[in-house]
Order: structure tokens, then C-alpha cells, then sequence
């Protein structure tokens, strides 16, 4: 009796998306028909199923997090209320007002090293800005003199934004260390080796204990395997591909 073999497939050179979808679509082909495929591919049927489940929820893992948004707008948002403030100072200074003039130049020097304070990394912007207003708010002698030249409600908002970011950051990086797991090119090596397995499992099957039902299957899965060896074929190196299911030809 003539060894049934199944086409040569390289499963390593197809691309995560590729092998997610060969795994797929076999396993829809086969799960109808498990309970006469015999005990030891059911065995590899559910090892190949659960590592591809796992490879597929990696793949549609958002790139980002929903808060990635909200935060570079309070960003931006805090970012606006500082330079409205250093505007009031530096207008101040050079006012004609004695008064608002040696006010502003006494917050000037108190802005001085928080002067670029809006270029910084955004976790280093937030320390700094609540240390400024922490020093103003600290004196009685800065409060009167951002009550002089009017900023004491800006400063006032400033804060009270730079508190919201500082939250909204805390948020956002617990959601992404929440959603942290291995990335789908990491699990590939273990998903093609179930899917080797699984099919080494079948050849065995239909060679050692032949049934209508094994052949079927093991002509249906030999037809899978022909369409994604053409997809390497025209890529090139398998990486390249298109996500998805294997065109029509």
C-alpha cells in the first residue's frame, strides 16, 4: 500500500498572520470530524487549537492603549496653560506698571529653571510643574505676586490639570503592564511545531488505520497546505505576505 505524505510546507517561513490562518482553517476542517480521527490527533488537535488561541489573541492585541489619546491631549492641554503664564510674566516684566514689573520679575526668577519645563519627558513635566506651583503656593510673598499680575487662576489650572495627566499616566501604564504578554512572533516557533505535530499525527492515522474519514480529511488539509506553500513561493521569504486567508487562484 502506497505512504501517504502530505506537500512539502516550510510552516517557519510563513508569516504570523499566515500560519495563524493555515491553523485555523485546518482545525475548522478537522473539528467536525475528531471524534473519528482517533485518540492521539484529538491529542494533537488540542494542543495545536490551544497554541494558536493563544497566537490569535497576541494578533489582535491593540497596538496602544485607549488612553495613549486622552493623555497627549491633557498633555498638550497643560503644556498651553504654562506658556499662557509665562506670557503674563514676560508681558508684565515689560510693563509700564511699577508694581506688576517687580512682581513679575520675582516669579521670573522663581520660573527660571521651570522655564522649558514643557520639553521634558511627560512623567519628568509633571514632577517639575508640581514643584513649581508647590514653592508658590508655599510663600505668601509669590501668591501675592501672581495675585498682582492676575495669573493666580492660571496657576490654579495649571495644577489642576497637571494632577488629572498625572493620574490619567498612572492609568495608562497600569492598563498596558495589565495587557503585557508574549508577542505573536514569540509564540510562532511553538504553534509550528503543534501544527507539524498534528499533522505527523494524521499521516500516521491514515497510513497505520485508514478510514473515509481520515482520507478526506487528509486531502482537504494536503489542499491547505499547497495554497500556503504558493504564498511563500511568491513572497519570496514568507514574511511579507498579506494577513488573512490565502487567495484563489
Amino acid at each position: 500500500m502506497e505512504t501517504k505524505t502530505f506537500s512539502p510546507l516550510y510552516v517557519a517561513r510563513l508569516s504570523v498572520a499566515d500560519l495563524y490562518s493555515l491553523n485555523k482553517s485546518t482545525i475548522e476542517i478537522v473539528r467536525p470530524m475528531k471524534e473519528n480521527i482517533g485518540e492521539i490527533p484529538n491529542a494533537a488537535l488540542l494542543g495545536l487549537e490551544t497554541s494558536n488561541a493563544e497566537m490569535g489573541a497576541c494578533l489582535n492585541k491593540p497596538g496602544k492603549s485607549a488612553l495613549s489619546d486622552a493623555l497627549a491631549e491633557k498633555d498638550k492641554d497643560r503644556d498651553n496653560r504654562l506658556a499662557e503664564i509665562k506670557r503674563n510674566i514676560s508681558t508684565a516684566q515689560a510693563g509700564s506698571d511699577p508694581a506688576k514689573k517687580m512682581a513679575a520679575g520675582e516669579l521670573k526668577l522663581v520660573f527660571e529653571p521651570y522655564w522649558n519645563t514643557d520639553k521634558k519627558a511627560m512623567n519628568t513635566e509633571t514632577a517639575l510643574i508640581a514643584e513649581l506651583i508647590g514653592k508658590i503656593n508655599a510663600s505668601g510673598t509669590l501668591k501675592q505676586q501672581a495675585e498682582a499680575i492676575g495669573i493666580t487662576t492660571l496657576l490654579e489650572g495649571l495644577k489642576i490639570t497637571n494632577e488629572e495627566f498625572d493620574s490619567l499616566y498612572k492609568s495608562r501604564n497600569k492598563q498596558m503592564a495589565e495587557q503585557d504578554s508574549p508577542s505573536a512572533s514569540s509564540l510562532r516557533p511553538a504553534v509550528a511545531k503543534s501544527y507539524e505535530q498534528f499533522c505527523t499525527a494524521m499521516e500516521q492515522a491514515v497510513n497505520f488505520v485508514p478510514s473515509q474519514v481520515l482520507l478526506t480529511l487528509f486531502a482537504q488539509m494536503d489542499e491547505l497546505r499547497i495554497k500556503y506553500a504558493r504564498l511563500i513561493s511568491k513572497s519570496g521569504n514568507g514574511g511579507n505576505n498579506t494577513p488573512g486567508e490565502p487567495q484563489e487562484e
